[in-house]
């Protein structure tokens, strides 16, 4: 996820750092590939001169790397992660509070929106013309400001920002990330899975 949505965000004209990764050389090589928009960095210079940091690192790793990041007070913190297990087969909490809400209290200052977690990278990688409808991204979050930097993003990378209301939500957009995982990579032969919401629209009077 990290390495799809950077690449995808510097293609659109954003400057993008990588950070966070036991290989060095690697996040080295993926900045290169993204283009001169990119470099590579700690979390903590990573995270000085960002206004937005997006988070797509595995849930155990979450703690670390907020730490690692330190200051985070009035950024905007995209929140792509599913709180799963380390066997990656199932959620680790879920239905009284959410990976969001938790990342929310641990990221002091911050203001996080969920958002991205429902999207296969599969699906990041390919571009959503690979589908035959433009897919949704569902998002949530507290704080008006940060939804709004949020959806224009989502829809920089060609998807349809759908707002799912107060950061709460996540406690049910994440199992939902379950469901989608599982129509990607265990009903389907190809994992470029896109959700679609519809509304009925309101007749004029």
């Amino acid at each position: 996820m990290g390495s799809a949505l950077g690449h995808l965000f510097a293609s659109a004209g954003h400057s993008v750092t990588y950070s966070f990764s036991r290989d060095p050389k690697k996040l080295e090589r993926l900045a290169k590939s993204s283009g001169p928009r990119a470099r590579a960095a700690s979390p903590a210079d990573a995270v000085r001169d960002a206004n937005v940091v997006v988070l797509t690192v595995l849930w155990q790793h979450v703690p670390r790397v907020l730490r690692s990041a330190g200051n985070l007070r009035g950024k905007v913190v995209i929140d792509c992660t599913n709180p799963l297990t380390p066997s990656d087969d199932a959620l680790a909490i879920g239905h009284r509070t959410s990976g969001a809400e938790i990342v929310g209290r641990r990221a002091r200052g911050a203001h996080v929106v969920k958002a991205f977690n429902t999207i296969p990278a599969e699906l990041l990688r390919a571009g959503v013309d690979v589908l035959p409808e433009q897919p949704a991204v569902c998002y949530c979050g507290d704080d008006a400001s940060a939804k709004r930097v949020t959806t224009r993003l989502i829809r920089q990378l060609g998807f349809e920002p759908v707002d799912c209301g107060a950061l709460m939500s996540a406690r049910y957009l994440e199992p939902l990330a379950m469901l989608v995982g599982e129509l990607a990579y265990n009903q389907g032969k190809r994992p470029e899975v896109g959700l679609r919401i519809l509304r009925r629209h309101r007749k004029n009077r």
